[in-house]
């Protein structure tokens, strides 16, 4: 007889998988028979899981205990620690100062960012000083300087608040007045903030006396000691405090040797433009940052530092009106100019020189746009220079030629400017580094002014860092040079690095009289090859330890702040 195998649960499940029927009595029990073990399994499983939660639960109460206990254990520790406070303070190293650094410290922590008088909740710092201890408040009360310089905020108040307005100038009077009786007989730095409302000031000024003038009537008491003043104007329409301010003689100001003057606004009112105030003889320093269309009346001869940059809406001034200023002058020392692009490109040559004999330090931003291609005069083109010693250019014309310039300032000491144009190699930066033997520290960067927008190309400097320390058709460019910031992509080998660091040493050095490096950073960012990187990296630390002061960057993370301009 053949044996014939039973049906099992699990082909009998697959045969009833397979068709839509329901099972027979046999095929039912087959299938009830096979589940029993299965079910068996899962009862222990989910036994298992029950007693794991329980456990679960059971730590859970335990963590639980553990943060209150925690908990309280930091409690006693802060109350601990809190009695402790008054102990440490004792013998806090801050108490064995000296009162005279102390002092400095407070002096120079208000130079930081000069105090403002607001009628908004803000703290000057001479009172933040005063606040912190007896011995701190004797040392503030007691420091002069510290209150020698004063920042006031000015704003125009609706008429339903001109009660309102009164009491808040009067509050910031009697505290300018106190404020400048602590500095003594000091000269004096004011600076005026003045963001009155066009619109609320047209309104309320033909009904009632502006209430700023409770202000300025303590301030102007003070006048004949104002040293420097500072002025901003946010507004088109000239204000009661411009007014006043322009209103000042030469005997309301005997000490006045400081203005700096910024408008958002064009201002036409005669009594601003055609004032005295910019022409009192005792003034040296001037910074205007206005529209380059804005007049002014200005002694320029008396002038030895001169600023003149545009606000928001204008960049700077036309060569024309720069030009006319500048030539005014007689001992110009220091210069700092901003040229309008919209002009920079459009006017014509001219041929005046301006002369500048006494000059020393120049700063120039020229540029242009990327629609301009033709080769325009530029400022420097007219400007005669013999004394510089200090000269930053932050943008120029790209294709701007400084030789002719550089040979009229044979003394230049201290150089900043960009890469020149297409100059790939840097040959053409070499050539003009040639007209500068005094050169000691030059900062060289890319163009600030973006014509383009595209990402700068990564220049061969080789050539170029080893100009230094090679002797060349006429020798060694910049002998004297000691400080080098070299920022931007660049590439070069570490051959020519070494050669660059260690070749102000030695024989050749001596008979070449080549200075030896007192600082140096270097950007290498155009360095794409790792491990040519690491290896620079590694040598600059060596240099480091060895007690050069150098460091190697890519842009944006030198370990120092000031390594763009060694001015």
């Amino acid at each position: 007889m053949d044996y014939v195998a039973l049906p099992t649960g699990d082909s009998v499940l697959e045969v009833l998988l397979k068709t839509n029927r329901p099972p027979t009595e046999q095929e039912t029990a087959t299938v009830l028979e096979s589940i029993l073990p299965i079910n068996a399994k899962l009862e222990v499983v989910e036994a298992r899981i029950s007693d794991a939660i329980a456990h679960i639960e059971a730590l859970k109460s335990q963590v639980e205990q553990a943060e209150i206990k925690l908990q309280h254990l930091r409690d006693e520790e802060a109350a601990i620690l809190e009695t402790l406070a008054n102990h440490h303070r004792v013998f806090s190293s801050f108490r064995n100062l000296p009162e005279d650094v102390l002092r400095e410290i407070c002096v120079t922590y208000v130079e930081a960012d000069m105090p403002t008088l607001s009628y908004r909740g803000i703290i000057p710092s001479p009172y933040i000083l005063a606040q912190i201890c007896s011995e701190m408040r004797h040392i503030a009360l007691t420091t002069p300087v510290i209150w020698a310089s004063m920042r006031v905020e000015i704003r125009s108040f609706e008429y339903d608040r001109h009660g309102f307005a009164q009491r808040v100038y009067s509050i910031m009077a009697r505290r300018a007045s106190e404020w400048f009786e602590r500095a003594g007989g000091l000269a004096l730095t004011v600076s005026i903030e003045d963001t009155s409302d066009s619109d609320i000031m047209a309104s309320v000024q033909s009904s009632v006396p502006d209430p700023s003038n409770i202000l300025f009537d303590t301030l102007l008491s003070y006048s004949t000691r104002w040293k420097e003043i500072q002025f901003d104007s946010f507004g088109d329409v000239i204000s009661t405090p411009m007014i006043r301010i322009a209103a000042l003689t030469a005997d309301d100001l005997p000490l006045l040797q400081s203005v700096s003057i910024h408008l958002e606004g064009r201002i036409y009112d005669p009594r601003f433009c055609d004032s005295v105030f910019l022409t009192i003889p005792t003034l040296k320093h001037l910074m205007l940052e206005t529209d380059g269309d804005q007049t002014l009346t200005v002694n320029w001869s008396v002038l030895t530092s001169v600023t003149l940059r545009g606000n928001t809406d204008c960049y700077g001034y036309s060569k024309r009106e720069l030009a006319r200023f500048l030539q005014q002058t007689k001992c110009l020392v220091s210069c700092d100019i901003h040229v309008d692009p919209l002009t920079a490109s459009s006017e014509e040559h001219h041929s005046d020189k301006i002369n500048l004999p006494f000059l020393k330090t120049l700063l120039v931003h020229e540029g242009k746009f990327a629609t301009a291609t033709s080769r325009a005069p530029s400022i420097l083109d007219r400007i005669t220079a013999p004394n510089l010693e200090v000269f930053h250019i932050c943008d120029m014309f790209l294709d701007l030629s400084l030789a002719d310039f550089f040979k009229r300032s044979p003394h230049i000491q201290k150089l900043s400017l960009p890469y020149l144009n297409k100059d790939q190699t840097l040959t053409g930066m070499m050539g003009l580094l040639r007209h500068c033997p005094s050169l000691t520290a030059l900062s060289l960067h890319h163009c600030q002014w973006d014509t383009t927008g595209r990402e700068p190309s990564n220049r061969d400097a080789n050539s170029f860092l080893r100009a230094f320390v090679e002797e060349g058709d006429i020798g060694v460019i910049c002998p004297c040079l000691q400080y080098f910031c070299f920022r931007g992509k660049c590439q070069f080998s570490l051959e020519t690095l070494r050669l660059f660091l260690e070749g102000k040493q030695g024989e050749f050095a001596a008979l070449n009289a080549l200075l030896p490096w007192k600082r140096v950073d270097i950007s290498i960012k155009g360095i794409k090859d790792e491990e040519i990187r690491q290896q620079i990296l590694d040598l600059v630390s060596q240099k480091r330890a060895a007690g050069l002061d150098i460091d190697a960057f890519i842009e944006g993370e030198s370990r120092r702040r000031d390594h763009h301009l060694y001015l």
